[in-house]
């Protein structure tokens, strides 16, 4: 008999009777990459403490005030559930069958009801906007405290299923970018920010990587896979 897979799962899913799944915030957890996630929460809490002094010795509040903020949220967000970036969607892997995982490979998989936000990690805390239909990354940053964006120059865009775009936000360098709900922006930090030891580069990396691995939504139906290593998600 053949391995059970995660099509054959969302199949059964569907034969069950579920209700309407949006295809678009649909994720799954690979075993994989599932128990690096709390050391990396961690981490980057840990690596926001020293950048948050600094920008207060260098007499920037507003920023340190942000910067708070941000490690604030990652203290308080548990690290799972959580999503392996990528497509696990039943449309998907039915087109890209070789990328269909086991299930006994997967440490978790659901769906999220389409949320009516859009998170943003600005220069001034964590901020999520209400979507409307054609708001683009230049709408949703004006409506934002002007010191929460000044000096940035780029920021990544984050989608519901956890892929990265950089993109460019400052005059010289913009670029047009819609948003969809359940997306993530991250703004990342403008040199003179922590350049000592790297710091600036690790959280402009590390943190929108972070970021991917969140669910797309807060309304999500999520089922664990039996036989894989429990981590206290609740099905």
């Amino acid at each position: 008999m053949a391995e059970p897979r995660l099509s054959d799962a969302w199949l059964a899913t569907l034969q069950q009777g579920a209700a309407r799944i949006a295809w678009s915030h649909a994720f799954a957890l690979r075993e994989t990459n599932a128990d690096a996630l709390e050391g990396e929460r961690r981490r980057l809490a840990a690596e926001l403490a020293p950048l948050t002094l600094g920008a207060l010795a260098e007499g920037h509040p507003a920023l340190a005030q942000g910067l708070m903020a941000w490690r604030e949220t990652l203290e308080g967000q548990a690290a799972l559930p959580a999503r392996t970036p990528g497509r696990h969607d039943l449309p998907w892997l039915g087109a890209h069958q070789r990328h269909d995982p086991a299930l006994a490979d997967v440490r978790l998989w659901g769906h999220c009801a389409v949320p009516s936000w859009v998170e943003v990690w600005h220069l001034g805390g964590v901020s999520r906007l209400t979507w409307r239909p054609g708001l683009n990354l230049t709408a949703a940053l004006r409506g934002l405290p002007e010191n929460t964006t000044r000096g940035a120059q780029r920021a990544v865009l984050i989608t519901p299923a956890g892929e990265r775009h950089r993109r460019g936000i400052a005059a010289w360098n913009h670029q047009a970018t819609p948003l969809v709900p359940g997306s993530r922006v991250m703004l990342e930090l403008p040199p003179g920010v922590g350049d000592a030891g790297g710091i600036r580069r690790l959280i402009n990396e590390r943190l929108p990587a972070y970021l991917a691995t969140r669910l797309p939504g807060e309304e999500c139906e999520i089922q664990g896979v039996k036989g894989s290593r429990d981590q206290g998600v609740n099905e």
